[in-house]
């Protein structure tokens, strides 16, 4: 079962969110919610959620302790309890909320606060369409059986909302010694193929996450039933010694965890939309793309999808290696307006979302590292320049310290106000900083022949070089207000000899006062010019225009490598 297209209307923090799959090649068997904290990702969860509970049922065991079915009629979902769980999900309470999701084969499903869920073609069982976990997996420790466990096929202790505990860790492994003890007594004993059947398939896959000749290994040892007094019985060999499952790291914990609830219940679900949010919760970055990778590849049916959500670099890497993955990037979107989301290409930029500072040196040592300034490493990175990986830095005297601190790192600065012969200088006399020919980049984002690459044939360029001209003239008389002052917090030129800071003064004077385009065009602060104003027609985004040929041959010219 996979997913081509998902509609929230009202739902959680989103006003009318479309996540578009139908451009994909082929069907990806992974689905990756990249983007900050905060920005709605587990919200897509609860929508899987929200379409599959009117089938499933109500999660939990009733008050007397059944998991049955029981009745989930039409009336149960009007009643005071759900009308307070719709609450939690809209985003506007005076208004509609409706969720639909389509799938290949011509399948979908829907439900709003006005109707319950409707399946299409009717008889199309949705119970089984999808299976979702939470984040809140891991127990820390093992603890005597509580009450009867969740027949696991009807997914009934599944978490209702994903901020809840997923508690099935324990009940997966009373299922899994349950059945090793039916098959104990119910065919010849043979604890060769018991072994092969219920402990290889979990060691198979702890190798191949922590390696079998180091010191991080891990092997099931044991797994024996709760008895009335004491907890289960689960234990390991790490190394050379064996160890209890209350001792493993928090990491260790969650990944068998996971490995266990997919070994007992995917069975059940074999051609479904699994959704685990924060598959890689307490995971080294190390270890992040060994588990996805295993998920994917070897405990999710071959007729399912997998849709996860993660800051993870080792995901992220991963993802953009696997040709049936899909990255939708929910960063730096206003979800109070219509949103359609799609794919987005698998380029370095991505990387932003995961990468924090100079760490990356640790996990791309094949990649040449660029510090620049504030949010401008996305752009940068769309730029794809081979063997380039940008990440962001304060300011830019933070780029100066950090790169004098570490000589594997590289700095790319913003012109502003430096001069000529001083930003030769500071090229000469630091051969790893760089500083952009223009004064920001915005100004090559907006440079009339980036433009012009991606602009309908009615763009006239002369006319813009004319409106540029104009803004020049409009900030030309405020700029020695600024300029001084500006050029005072640059710790970079401090050391520079102050006749040479003097040429530079007299340089951006006599160049802003030119109508020479290519003249005064270095130090004319676009950031501050409305790029909207510019864009809009073009129908453009930033992105877009970072994308261009033009773009990435004047960068690369600055970094030396055109």
């Amino acid at each position: 079962m996979n997913v081509t297209r998902l509609r929230l209307a009202n739902f959680k923090r989103f006003t009318d969110l479309t996540i578009d799959l139908s451009s994909c090649a082929g069907a990806p068997k992974l689905v990756l919610l990249i983007g900050a904290n905060g920005s709605g990702k587990s919200s897509v969860f609860d929508a899987f959620e929200y379409l599959s509970a009117h089938h499933k049922g109500d999660a939990g065991p009733r008050a007397d302790g059944d998991w049955s079915d029981g009745d989930f009629s039409d009336e149960f979902y009007k009643g005071e309890e759900h009308a307070r769980f719709t609450g939690y999900l809209k985003k506007d309470l005076g208004a509609g909320m409706s969720v639909a999701c389509s799938f290949g084969g011509g399948f979908e499903v829907r439900r709003s606060d006005a109707s319950p869920a409707a399946a299409s073609p009717s008889e199309w069982d949705v119970k089984s369409a999808f299976y979702g976990r939470s984040s809140l997996r891991t127990i820390p420790e093992l603890h005597r059986g509580r009450g009867p466990a969740a027949p696991v096929a009807a997914d009934r202790d599944r978490p209702r909302r994903y901020i809840d505990q997923d508690t099935r860790f324990e009940a997966d492994v009373a299922e899994m010694t349950k059945r090793i003890q039916d098959e104990v007594w119910e065919s010849e004993f043979d604890s060769g193929r018991l072994r092969a059947k219920f402990v290889d398939p979990v060691n198979a896959a702890l190798t191949r996450i922590f390696g079998d000749d180091s010191p991080t290994q891990l092997h099931l040892t044991r797994i024996s039933a709760a008895l009335e007094e004491r907890p289960p019985d689960i234990r390991f060999r790490k190394g050379a010694s064996e160890i209890h499952y209350d001792l493993l790291s928090s990491g260790e914990k969650e990944v068998f965890n996971v490995l266990l609830n997919l070994f007992i219940r995917n069975e059940h679900f074999p051609n479904a939309v699994y959704f685990i949010d924060e598959l890689d919760v307490h995971l080294h970055t190390r270890l992040q793309h060994a588990l996805i990778r295993e998920v994917v590849e070897h405990w999710i049916p071959d007729s399912s999808q997998l849709w996860t959500a993660s800051h993870s670099l080792g995901f992220i890497e991963y993802a953009t290696e696997a040709p049936d993955a899909a990255i939708i990037d929910f960063d730096d979107l206003d979800f109070d307006r219509p949103q359609v989301l799609t794919p987005s290409p698998k380029s370095a930029e991505i990387f932003d979302i995961a990468v924090p500072g100079d760490s990356a040196l640790r996990v791309f040592p094949n990649k040449t590292l660029v510090l620049c300034e504030n949010t401008d490493a996305p752009l940068y990175n769309a730029l794809d320049l081979p063997d380039f990986l940008f990440v962001a830095s304060r300011n830019k005297n933070a780029v100066g310290l950090q790169i004098r601190a570490n000589e594997e790192l590289r700095g790319l600065l913003d012109r502003d106000y430096i001069g000529s012969e001083e930003r030769e200088t500071l090229r000469r006399e630091q051969p790893r900083l760089f500083v952009l020919r223009y004064y920001s980049i915005e100004s090559y984002l907006l440079h009339p022949q980036n433009l012009a690459e991606v602009a309908p044939s009615g763009f006239d360029e002369a006319e813009y070089r004319r409106l540029i001209r104009e803004r020049m003239a409009a900030v030309r008389d405020r700029l020695p207000m600024t300029l001084e002052r500006s050029r005072n917090s640059y710790e970079i030129l401090k050391p520079l000899p102050k006749e040479t800071k003097d040429r530079a003064m007299r340089e951006i004077a006599e160049a802003t006062a030119s109508d020479d385009f290519e003249t005064f065009y270095p130090f004319l602060d676009m950031k501050t010019q409305r790029p909207g104003d510019y864009l809009a027609p073009l129908n453009q985004q930033p992105l877009d225009l970072a994308r261009t040929a033009w773009m990435r041959h004047a960068i690369a010219e600055v970094l030396g490598v055109a």
